[in-house]
């Protein structure tokens, strides 16, 4: 390969490149913006707490206890210390089978609440400049709940439809509370789980 032969060709390698990350960055399907997005800590916190759900209710101790020692195991903690969750209810159902929690917990924190067909919640949340932050929600049925985040000025940072399908991910240039609403589209109850981390 002569000199003008291999310029041609790295030229050709670099535009490629480029392109690629073009595609990666802007117009990558759906499904792999949705692999990618189930790849945060909020999104797997989200999916395990419905698992947990699940399985509580279909008294299936091992999934219960293989979804509970995934939330132990990633410092999950409630948004809201005051409103009812879930979590000591499991572990007592299967006393002595999962990690004990152990120190503060520092990781991701969640909240759980039911919504009745076409209800809505909110909940605001502060957000600190330059630090990035991920919002996601999981729900049972799964496909009818919408997610949307809103800045202080009332601007729509974000919007997901259903919830699940990804996460919000953002970085606040000021410290500003952000509000989160969480609306059930569905003609049924909607059981969710929405972190904040």
């Amino acid at each position: 390969m002569n000199g003008r032969q291999w310029g041609r060709t790295w030229g050709i390698g670099l535009a490629g490149a480029a392109l690629s990350g073009c595609a990666a960055h802007g117009s990558e399907p759906p499904a792999a913006r949705t692999a990618a997005a189930a790849e945060s800590r909020a999104s797997q916190l989200a999916a395990d707490l419905a698992a947990a759900d699940t399985a509580f209710e279909a008294q299936d101790r091992p999934a219960l206890v293989a979804a509970l020692t995934r939330i132990t195991r990633r410092s999950a903690r409630p948004l809201d210390p005051g409103a009812p969750d879930p979590v000591p209810l499991w572990r007592a159902a299967v006393p002595g089978d999962v990690p004990p929690l152990r120190g503060r917990a520092l990781g991701p924190g969640y909240v759980r609440g039911t919504l009745a067909p076409g209800a809505a919640t909110q909940l605001e949340q502060l957000f600190l400049s330059g630090q990035a932050a991920t919002v996601a929600a999981n729900s049972r049925p799964r496909d009818d709940l919408r997610l949307r985040l809103y800045d202080a000025a009332g601007k729509l940072v974000c919007e997901r439809a259903p919830a699940s399908a990804r996460d919000c991910r953002f970085t606040p240039v000021f410290t500003q509370r952000y509000r989160i609403e969480l609306n059930n589209a569905g003609a049924a109850a909607a059981r969710y789980y929405l972190v904040v981390d």
